[in-house]
């Protein structure tokens, strides 16, 4: 017998529509229960009660889930979308379970993206104002045993709370939980072949040559998020949590990463330069809550060491000099849920902060935080650099080298006493962002005056599930520069993120 089941989905998570074939029950479970209830039935004391035998197997042998996601997304950037930014992502899906426990997944993802902000300058060096891509996100199976799951294929992995790994990759995951400990390993490739239809950075239908967009609309993601391209790459990572106690846990992260483009360039400025970035991160981190389950935090400080490459200013392989890496980086969020109008409004309070150490890049040496090697002239390198996820404010979107981040924000559900608007949650925070140095560089290159004030940001958002197939997401996000930038340089930025998400 097929049944149909609906689930409700989110933009940070999707859930499918299920198709599933149901078992009869036995016959030998229908006479038992016709016999229930009658006056046959003796009376037993409550003492000698025993959980009723198992009778049958009611798990569904073979159970589907397939269907269509849709996300359509408006983008207006004042700083390089002036004239708006469409991109629309349409991912396919079909999930297998058998016997509701191991599980195979697979996930494809059409994007269309029109720029018209593009200009007839930029289009005449090849420059498309029309893109079409296509990529496999998921293709993998996940194995259930009791306390045990592993993962292989391809699939979204996060690593601690997402800072050093937090996106799609090819490898394995193994979950197992112990009587003391929880652990987590993984052996993962990021995914970049010389195959664009089997490569994690996809096919472009205008050229083969995949062509990634300024904004990357990911489910479980937040949009301003700001992820390196980890090119060919291997992370071997593991994670230990210890069991729960006084309300919190703590956990120790490990991670290697090994680039495997180690050969010297052969054009242009970089001929003869090795670009090989190998880090080694070590990590602990605590969660939980603090005196009433109101109050929780969550803490994560890495140790970055290995290996890099200092500056070659020439084009002879024999200059590159390999160096090491002393680098480090912070997070911490506090979440309180308030208990005034609990019932009429839901409200809470977040409090977060971040920083990561800096590269030497003062005026007479010009580095580039952005690229991991090639840039430190002499040294250790201490510039922070992270292939995961962290969310610093949509208009600026910094990664966190040498750069304090303060936010505060509130939260809350303005129409949770009502049954038609009870998902929609408003959000707003307020950023402070400084430099940790004043003389180094951070993401952005335009901070780039001797002061330590970058700026300040706001971002407000909006989510409502209004139906359980559509969701509706608005975004705002505001940058106020201050005296990291030059007069000319310190230029107000506004961006409109709006999307409209479909289950069919």
């Amino acid at each position: 017998m097929m049944k149909k089941i609906f689930a409700t989905i989110a933009l940070c998570a999707f859930a499918f529509p299920l198709l599933a074939q149901e078992k009869e029950a036995p016959a030998e479970v229908e006479k038992h229960e016709e016999k229930l209830g009658t006056a046959e039935d003796e009376f037993v004391p409550l003492s000698e009660l025993r959980p009723l035998e198992k009778t049958g197997d009611y798990t569904q042998k073979h159970s589907f889930q397939y269907g269509l996601s849709a996300a359509n997304t408006i983008i207006n950037d004042s700083n390089g979308l002036p004239q708006g930014y469409f991109l629309g992502n349409y991912r396919p899906y079909f999930k297998y379970m058998w016997r509701e426990q191991h599980v195979f997944n697979a996930r494809a993802k059409f994007a269309y993206k029109n720029n018209p902000s593009i200009t007839e300058a930029q289009e005449k060096i090849g420059a498309q104002r029309s893109v079409g891509e296509y990529n496999i996100e998921f293709l993998n199976t996940e194995l259930n045993f009791d306390q045990h799951q592993v993962t292989a294929g391809r699939a979204f992995y996060k690593l601690g709370r997402g800072l050093l790994f937090a996106n799609f990759a090819d490898g394995a995951e193994y979950n197992g939980a112990f009587k003391y400990v929880l652990v987590k390993g993984q052996l993962l490739y990021s995914g970049q072949y010389g195959g664009c239809s089997i490569s994690l950075g996809g096919c472009a239908t205008n050229g083969d040559i995949a062509q990634k967009g300024l904004y990357e609309i990911v489910p479980g993601r937040a949009a301003d998020v700001n992820l390196p391209d980890p090119g060919r790459r291997f992370f071997a990572a593991a994670e230990v949590m210890s069991p729960q106690l006084f309300g919190s846990t703590v956990y120790l992260l490990a991670q290697y990463s090994r680039d495997m483009s180690r050969d010297a360039a052969t054009a242009g400025t970089a001929k003869g330069k090795i670009y090989a970035y190998d880090p080694l991160n070590l990590g602990v981190g605590a969660s939980g809550y603090i005196i009433t389950p109101r109050l929780r935090y969550l803490a994560e400080f890495i140790a970055q060491r290995g290996k890099t490459y200092n500056k070659n200013a020439t084009n002879d392989e024999t200059k590159n000099e390999q160096t090491n890496i002393n680098a480090w980086g912070l997070t911490a969020d506090i979440n309180y849920s308030l208990p005034w109008f609990e019932n009429l409004l839901k409200p809470g309070v977040v409090v977060q902060y971040a920083a990561g150490s800096g590269r030497d890049s003062s005026p007479t040496k010009a580095t580039n935080v952005a690229n991991p090697s090639q840039e430190n002239e002499q040294g250790d390198d201490n510039n922070f650099y992270y292939f995961g996820a962290y969310s610093a404010g949509l208009a600026l979107k910094p990664k966190i080298s040498n750069l304090h981040v303060i936010r505060a924000g509130l939260q809350f559900r303005p129409l949770n006493y009502f049954y038609w608007g009870r998902s929609l949650m408003l959000a707003a925070k307020y950023t402070y962002y400084r430099k940790i140095n004043a003389d180094y560089s951070i993401s952005d290159s335009s901070a780039k005056m001797g002061n330590p004030v970058v700026g300040q940001g706001l971002d407000v958002q909006a989510v409502w599930d209004f139906r359980s197939d559509v969701k509706l997401f608005y975004a705002y996000g505001f940058f106020k520069p201050s005296e990291a930038y030059d007069a000319k340089d310190a230029k107000d930025l506004h961006i409109h993120i709006l999307s409209l998400n479909f289950l069919f």
